[in-house]
């Protein structure tokens, strides 16, 4: 398994600022975190009224030697493994706080830009469990560079494929030839990737990943084969 790699952020969507904003950001130590919508999410099931159940989330992001590194920001995933672009930059002391979230299961994920990558066996993302009152820490382990930047990361999750780290769910996407776009299971179910000219990736379970080369121009539809038809997409491939 490729260490993970990641996309450049759209410029000017939302609060998913481009690379340069992010490497600003980084030079002053900043540690913004976004929670609003994604936190409404995961309580929208509770009754009105009811207390909130809350936990806290914070931790470290060094390199193999013990290093500090203030590089990088965490995305805070759903527990499916959706990610809906909420994240707490790495401050320049190397940590990272999201403070209170709701109890319940997350994922953590690890997203170095152009400047680092999280490497095997390293996991990433990072499965959590929050606690009520209770403090949830976890630690990334990074290595500098970007050794394989000519890949792109979608996630199978449960149940969608999802560009990382800022695309929609089932979205189309557009590589060149000669990208590596490697399908990541985050989800707790078997997926598959069945289409296009690799025709079929066999059973992708938890954590696994298959990879393809695009090697050919042109529009290819794929899908899951037992969570279909909630799982669809397209990978568009160009010169």
């Amino acid at each position: 398994m490729m260490s993970r790699l990641y996309r450049r952020p759209t410029a000017g969507v939302g609060h998913r600022f481009g690379r340069r904003r992010f490497l600003s950001v980084m030079a002053r130590g900043a540690g913004a975190v976004i929670i609003g919508r994604f936190l409404a999410a995961c309580g929208a099931d509770r009754a009105p009224g009811a207390t909130k159940r809350m936990g806290t989330v914070r931790g470290t992001v060094t390199d193999a030697q013990g290093n500090v590194q203030p590089i990088g920001r965490i995305y805070l995933l759903l527990a499916s493994g959706e990610n809906q672009g909420v994240y707490a930059d790495v401050d320049a002391h190397g940590a990272f706080d999201f403070g209170a979230i709701d109890a319940g299961s997350y994922q953590l994920r690890y997203w170095g830009g152009a400047q680092a990558t999280v490497p095997e066996p390293n996991p990433n993302p990072l499965r959590i469990d929050v606690k009520e009152n209770a403090e949830t820490v976890a630690h990334f382990t990074i290595a500098l560079g970007n050794p394989d930047g000519n890949e792109i990361e979608i996630y199978a999750g449960d149940d969608f494929y999802q560009p990382q780290p800022f695309g929609d769910l089932n979205a189309t996407v557009t590589v060149k030839v000669g990208t590596i776009v490697c399908w990541y299971n985050v989800g707790a179910h078997a997926h598959t990737v069945t289409g296009g000219p690799w025709g079929d990736s066999g059973i992708i379970g938890e954590a696994e990943e298959f990879m393809w080369t695009a090697d050919q121009p042109g529009t290819f539809g794929y899908r899951c084969t037992f969570h279909n038809p909630q799982m669809q997409a397209i990978l568009r491939v160009v010169a």
